[in-house]
């Protein structure tokens, strides 16, 4: 009789786990304003598994009435608020002078295993990936990244582009918000965001098969002992 071990079943497990990241470049805004608050989503579509990666944006601007918003070009976006007027441009970054701010938080929503055996908790490894920053409108404009709060444990990254949130030396695999900023007040300290992405693991459905398999065996060969 063919026997399946202890050994081959963690095999198995390894082998479910060691799938690649999926890195996944997050749907930017629809072109317009949208109120602080609005979320967003980028639909996932893994061998029958679909969820829906959902990220919601929060403006902060040193005036809050009227309240500071999201305003999107369709490719990018920043905060509008009082100060910026009706510049559409200026309502599109985040200003330092204004003293805008901008948190993210990000979930995963709307999961539908369809046939895979798989659960939303097979999802791991999810986590914020890279961020990308346009339209620096000066040589020192800089961001403030951090993954606790404004002010606290900050990053600064200076003339940014595409910055890894991974390397960061405050960055947490744990954390669902996202929390950035200028990094001073000079008037001119102006930028965009044009670009989030996270990343994830999920077993192919057929490790799960074969580990049920495995599991199965063991519980039959328990069973003849």
């Amino acid at each position: 009789m063919n026997k399946i071990h202890l050994s081959s079943i963690a095999g198995l497990l390894a082998a479910g786990a060691a799938s690649a990241a999926t890195i996944v470049p997050l749907d930017m805004p629809a072109s317009g304003s949208h109120a602080s608050g609005a979320s967003f989503i980028t639909s996932q579509s893994i061998a029958g598994v679909t969820f829906d990666i959902s990220y919601t944006l929060n403006a902060f601007a040193a005036i809050t009435d009227p309240a500071p918003f999201i305003n999107s070009a369709g490719s990018y976006f920043g905060v509008g608020s009082s100060n910026d007027g009706a510049v559409v441009g200026q309502q599109q970054s985040l200003d330092a002078d204004d003293n805008e701010q901008l948190s993210i938080t990000i979930a995963i929503t709307n999961f539908n295993a369809g046939s895979s055996g798989l659960t939303v908790g097979d999802i791991t490894d999810f986590q914020f990936s890279e961020l990308t920053i346009i339209n620096g409108t000066a040589g020192n404009d800089g961001i403030f990244v951090s993954f606790t709060g404004f002010g606290d444990s900050e990053v600064g990254v200076d003339n940014p582009t595409t910055i890894d949130l991974t390397t960061l030396g405050n960055f947490s695999s744990a954390a669902s918000t996202l929390y950035i900023q200028p990094d001073g007040n000079q008037s001119n300290n102006r930028w965009s965001v044009g670009g989030i992405s996270v990343s994830y693991n999920i077993p192919e459905p057929s490790s799960v098969t074969l580990i049920g398999i495995g599991i199965a065996g063991m519980a039959f060969r328990r069973r003849r002992l």
